[in-house]
């Protein structure tokens, strides 16, 4: 039941529902012994007429439970496995109980559902589909709910396959500088679990491009251990309105809002809001949704971390975005040290070439570094590929040096044009 006058199709017949539901519930006369209950995912969309008191004029909050709540749930559903002697000896409900923060009782249910069908597919031969299950060697273990909680994902779940592919090459030492950025945010995290008095705390990742601020926003997030991880990037919102931008963005951080801990981390902000250098052009909807957000405090009793990354440090300050944020971390390029550390991590050369690889390699991004390792890697003469990201072979030296003077001759050629 919208707000009325929120459609436009013309016809006011949702309109005409909502009046007919007002009507119905406060009536010409009183219904005594009545108890009306309403129930809504949205409750920000209803009619405030609906909510007034007289009417539904109290609200229950219904959240996800906690794991107490979830082993109760996961006990329900597993009753009757546990009496028909279904259930293998090595399952933990508890330990599964541990494991699903942020799961709804639906996905329990889900979870156990399909644990169970893991289960009755190793019963099942390919051989002869017409050959009847024997029930009694059918057994759901801790290998099958181990199965099933990578199948059913919850819907406020932490994005972890979303924050590995941002980090795709790892994470390796970069040197004292990467490292203290690390260990700043990571005390941010833990201010974030344990504080009172700061329910939301916000911090901005910037530097030049290919510097890693994705990579380390996308470790802080998958370290945290936190229930709630989102990541907002302009790749997902590829072809949508800029409405229905601001949209998305707001809807992430109401489901955050739902969980006691989260993290959302917002990528590349000049791209949330369309930057382009030429004019400039940026996206004032966006800019206005972000500074609201990154200054609203979370329900009570629920702690946020906001983690911002950007190139463009001088747009977002001439916004007064870098403002809204608590602390500002600059990710730096690679200098020689951060280079030979990273090099040193990839075992791909051999000691004596890598002081001379490094000579070269000052003032680097480490995305760029990574680029250059795969480049050489796959060229190298009579050397695999893969023997060489094991270690097993090293990167020819003579290759290294022939690949970077391409890279070189080229950006210069770009520039010079």
């Amino acid at each position: 039941m919208q707000s009325r006058g929120s459609t436009r199709d013309g016809t006011g017949v949702h309109d005409s529902i909502v009046n007919q539901l007002l009507t119905k519930i406060d009536g010409v006369e009183s219904l005594n012994n009545v108890l009306l209950i309403g129930m809504t995912n949205r409750k920000d969309l209803l009619d405030e007429a609906l909510l007034r008191p007289g009417r539904l004029e109290v609200h229950v909050e219904i959240n996800l439970p906690d794991e107490n709540g979830r082993l109760q749930i996961l006990q329900i559903h597993t009753s009757k496995m546990k009496e028909n002697s279904f259930l293998a000896a090595d399952v933990s409900l508890q330990e599964l109980a541990a494991r699903t923060k942020n799961y709804s009782g639906a996905e329990l249910e889900g979870v156990v559902k399909s644990a169970v069908s893991f289960a009755l597919n190793r019963q099942i031969s390919m051989d002869d589909l017409t050959k009847p299950l024997d029930e009694d060697s059918i057994k759901v273990t801790m290998d099958d709910f181990l199965h099933a909680l990578h199948e059913i994902v919850p819907a406020f779940g932490a994005s972890t396959d979303d924050l590995e592919r941002c980090r795709l090459n790892g994470i390796v030492d970069c040197g004292k500088r990467h490292m203290h950025i690390h260990e700043r945010a990571m005390l941010l995290v833990e201010q974030v679990k344990v504080s009172q008095g700061s329910p939301l705390v916000t911090c901005l990742l910037e530097g030049p491009s290919g510097s890693g601020k994705t990579a380390t926003a996308a470790t802080i997030g998958i370290e945290s251990d936190f229930p709630f991880v989102k990541i907002i990037s302009a790749e997902t919102m590829i072809g949508l309105s800029e409405g229905s931008k601001c949209a998305q963005i707001v809807k992430v951080f109401e489901d955050a809002y739902k969980s006691q801990l989260s993290i959302i981390i917002l990528d590349d902000i000049e791209r949330l809001l369309e930057y382009v250098a030429v004019g400039p052009r940026f996206s004032n909807s966006i800019s206005q949704t972000l500074l609201v957000l990154l200054k609203r405090l979370p329900p009570k009793g629920k702690n946020m971390l906001v983690i911002g990354t950007t190139s463009e440090v001088g747009f977002l300050e001439s916004l007064g975005i870098c403002d809204a944020f608590s602390v500002t971390y600059h990710v730096p390029r690679l200098n020689r040290d951060d280079a030979k550390k990273v090099l040193q991590g990839l075992s791909v050369f051999t000691e004596d070439d890598l002081d001379s690889a490094v000579e070269e390699l000052n003032d680097i991004s480490i995305k760029k570094l990574y680029m250059l390792v795969e480049m050489a890697a796959q060229g190298s003469e009579g050397k695999s590929a893969e023997a060489i990201r094991s270690g097993k072979e090293k990167i020819d030296l003579n290759h290294f040096y022939d690949i970077l003077q391409d890279i070189s001759t080229d950006r210069d050629r770009l520039l010079s044009l």
